[in-house]
């Protein structure tokens, strides 16, 4: 586990953590806006003629938004290419401040490299069982919002959506919300505070309420990787693992397969959610022995 001892940063704590969120909002208004702009440029002639009457106006203008939508993984990888350095710098600027002030562990030793598949594991088997719980909740059908950005998400080809939401948006959202948000929490209060409160600020970030309560459970798993790994490897290969099974799943239609019927649902649901149950204990038996390693109790 990460040291207890205290690490607290000059500055306020909140803007410390709110900051570096504000950041990647901006960068990613900053994409949009600069892609709305070259639509725009590109059919300049259409919104000429478009000012001829409100109905034609408004039928362009929801034209322009359903193709921003439509480009919604594009964006928002764009953005995130753009803003991972930004959090790379700060992590390796916040680990320099660390280092003044923190004892070295001369037990802490390297993890094992194959123990990285519990968290991949973990990844793909809880991101299923959520999502069938979820389905199952019929919560979806409720949030306008989460249809809405679903939708727009999966509008790419399925190799950008790979790409962007497999691989890209996870290291950049794992940079951010544990190496940055996680990490300063974590110097001001224990594990368990640090991961509640990362997780609920994950969640919030999201916006509806069932991206809400998904990216809470995550948060929660994700959080409690990095701690356990004390490496930020661990939740990127977690993420990663989740988004690109729920993109896969989702452009090969397997999960109208698994609803077909509800024994078939029921069963893999089941099966999911015990075999994440199972590398989540794998998971906590690293930390747990991490602290008798350490002599602790």
């Amino acid at each position: 586990m990460f040291n207890n001892q205290p690490n607290r940063q000059p500055g306020n704590p909140f803007a410390r953590i709110i900051i570096p969120i504000l950041i990647y909002w901006g960068i990613n208004f900053l994409v949009d806006i600069v892609v709305v702009a070259a639509y725009l440029a590109a059919r300049a002639q259409d919104l000429l003629h478009a000012y001829e009457s409100q109905t034609a106006f408004q039928t362009f203008m929801e034209e322009t938004l359903t193709f921003a939508l439509s480009h919604s993984t594009e964006i928002t990888s764009a953005a995130a290419v753009l803003a991972l350095p930004i959090y790379i710098y700060m992590m390796r600027k916040d680990e320099k401040y660390r280092r003044l002030f923190t004892v070295p562990d001369p037990d802490s030793g390297k993890t094992p490299a194959w123990t990285y598949l519990y968290a991949v594991l973990l990844g793909v088997t809880a991101g299923v069982a959520l999502n069938n719980i979820l389905i199952l909740s019929n919560i979806s059908s409720i949030s306008v919002s989460y249809q809405t950005t679903s939708a727009g998400l999966y509008a790419s080809p399925v190799i950008i959506e790979v790409i962007g939401l497999g691989v890209i948006v996870p290291v950049l959202e794992e940079c951010l919300y544990r190496g940055v948000i996680f990490r300063r929490i974590r110097d001001m209060v224990d594990a368990r505070k640090a991961i509640l409160f990362s997780a609920l600020i994950f969640a919030v970030v999201h916006g509806n309420i069932v991206q809400f309560l998904y990216a809470f459970v995550f948060g929660l798993l994700l959080s409690y990787a990095y701690e356990t790994y004390e490496s930020i490897k661990a939740p990127v290969l977690l993420h990663c693992a989740a988004n690109l099974g729920s993109v896969l799943l989702t452009e090969t239609n397997a999960y109208e397969w698994i609803f077909q019927t509800p024994l078939r649902m029921g069963i893999i649901t089941v099966v999911c959610a015990f075999a994440a149950s199972v590398f989540f204990v794998q998971i906590r038996n690293m930390e747990n022995t991490k602290k008798s390693g350490h002599g602790q109790p």
